[in-house]
């Protein structure tokens, strides 16, 4: 059964993707904790401090160019760019781009690491925290899809092997030699399996259509995030293409055994 066998395969391949990814976001999720434990750790300059005497309109983000950049700043950006910068997708990315697509443009601005005299305020603190805990519960939810992602392939190959295992043959001597009560157990058996296979599409259906909360917007689409996944590969949906390769194969050899019978 080549056809079952291969859809297994593919099926197990996008697993190891979905497997991969998660352990990347996991690794992103520990490196936004430790850039978030020394933003929290450096102490800010306090008010009143050379930022704002020097009449800065955003204190804490940037000031007239005869300031020096606060060693605070420097601190903050190295932290970002040993813990956060490794996991992100585009590898050719500059460090300031990358403050700017996780944590908004202002902060890429306040921390650049050459002009501006930027000061390392209470202002700067919070903002990127607060920047910091939006990529966090982004990172938690994508997480906990991942692994919703994981249980559902799991189940959806599981069903595949048991399928693989238990098709009855239907080559030429099987029926030519057996009894007309072997050929309708066998029929029924590959109706069944069809069955179950039906019934796998359906909860596989079911797991597109749900939706993972999270705390900073209303939930993410689980079908977005299979789309995000495999939007770019040949199969965007290599479930549903696997269960239902194991279907038509179920629904052949039934086809094979309906036309044996008759010809009795």
């Amino acid at each position: 059964m080549p056809d079952v066998d291969a859809a297994i395969r593919d099926l197990t391949a996008a697993r190891r993707a979905v497997r991969d990814e998660r352990r990347e976001t996991q690794r992103q999720r520990r490196g936004f904790e430790q850039f978030r434990a020394t933003v929290a750790e450096t102490e800010p300059v306090s008010a009143g401090g050379t930022a704002e005497r020097l009449g800065s309109p955003s204190p804490g983000w940037t000031t007239g160019a005869t300031a020096t950049t606060d060693d605070r700043c420097r601190r903050v950006r190295a932290a970002f760019e040993e813990h956060v910068v490794p996991h992100v997708d585009d590898e050719s990315a500059t460090v300031r781009a990358v403050l700017a697509a996780e944590l908004s443009t202002e902060v890429a601005v306040a921390l650049a690491s050459t002009g501006g005299g930027n000061r390392f305020t209470q202002p700067l603190q919070r903002a990127i925290l607060e920047h910091v805990e939006q990529r966090l519960a982004e990172s938690r939810v994508m997480c906990r899809a991942l692994a919703i992602e994981l249980d559902s392939l799991d189940s959806a190959i599981e069903t595949l092997k048991h399928v693989e295992q238990s098709l009855p043959a239907v080559d030429a001597s099987v029926r030519i030699l057996s009894e007309d009560a072997d050929l309708w157990t066998r029929r029924e058996r590959a109706a069944s399996l069809e069955a179950d296979l039906d019934a796998a599409i359906r909860e596989r259906q079911s797991t597109l259509e749900s939706v993972t909360a999270t705390e900073v917007k209303a939930g993410i689409g689980h079908d977005t995030v299979v789309e995000y996944l495999f939007g770019e590969r040949e199969v965007t949906y290599p479930a549903l293409d696997a269960l239902l390769r194991g279907v038509r194969e179920c629904r052949r050899r039934r086809a094979e055994l309906d036309d044996a019978l008759g010809d009795r």
